[in-house]
């Protein structure tokens, strides 16, 4: 299994928020340039970006930091956050990231899916798939998780299947430290066999990677609970 450390970008600083909740955010004021090379030293070299300042308001305002982190050949990066138009999907790839997450767009920009099968091959792009429990249906939400959609996340899935990297976060366990969405990610698995569906949100502890990984996720995103201590990083080093 692949484990990618989260670095969410806030103001400058590496932050978690709880269940998407912009004023329930905590910031570690840590250099993120500093956390990279820790997790580089601990052998970690794929690494999970978000610009929550661009998932919130569209602007990149991070781009700075990216950009450093994307000129360390050591380093492979998945960034989202703020990517909505094929040009700074573009731009993101020629500055070196590897995979770029893209989330919004997709529900509210005509033709964007379309435009990104044109331009880019199926491996750079992760299509991010952030849901929320609306009356028993997985509602797709946009806007750095404020807004909902009137897409559920499996009506999603059955209607596009270019892409295969999906990264699916259930919005109310992000950050909570309550284990992740098994229920939802087996159904995911069981409904779409051959997607690479990368778990996240509410990885808590080492057994929740184990039940990810038996589920089939062959990715997981683990944030918090590296900043707040709960797993260490020696721990996820010996698990990959």
């Amino acid at each position: 299994m692949t484990i990618l450390p989260a670095i969410d970008l806030k103001n400058g600083n590496c932050v978690r928020l709880v269940q998407g909740d912009f004023n329930r955010l905590t910031n570690y004021s840590l250099d993120p340039i500093k956390q990279a090379k820790e997790f580089l030293d601990y052998g970690f070299n794929y690494l999970h970006i978000v610009d929550l300042d661009g998932a919130q308001t569209g602007s990149q305002d991070n781009l700075p930091i990216i950009k450093k982190l994307a000129s360390n050949p050591q380093l492979s990066l998945e960034v989202g956050g703020g990517i909505r138009s094929i040009e700074k999907a573009s731009e993101m790839l020629e500055l070196g990231v590897t995979r770029i997450i893209v989330g919004t767009a997709l529900f509210e920009t005509a033709n964007f899916l379309s435009e990104l099968q044109s331009n880019f091959d199926p491996d750079q792009i992760v299509l991010g798939l952030d849901f929320k429990s609306i009356e028993d249906q997985r509602m797709i939400f946009t806007h750095g998780w404020q807004n909902q959609s009137s897409v559920s996340l499996m009506e999603f899935l059955y209607s596009y299947s270019y892409f295969t990297n999906i990264l699916a976060t259930d919005i109310s366990l992000d950050g909570a430290m309550q284990g992740p969405s098994l229920e939802a990610y087996q159904n995911i698995i069981e409904a779409f066999p051959s997607i690479n569906l990368i778990a996240s949100g509410g990885i808590s502890s080492m057994q929740d990677i184990e039940a990810v990984s038996a589920l089939g996720c062959k990715e997981v995103v683990v944030g918090k609970a590296i900043y707040e201590q709960a797993i260490s990083l020696e721990e996820l080093s010996n698990a990959m």
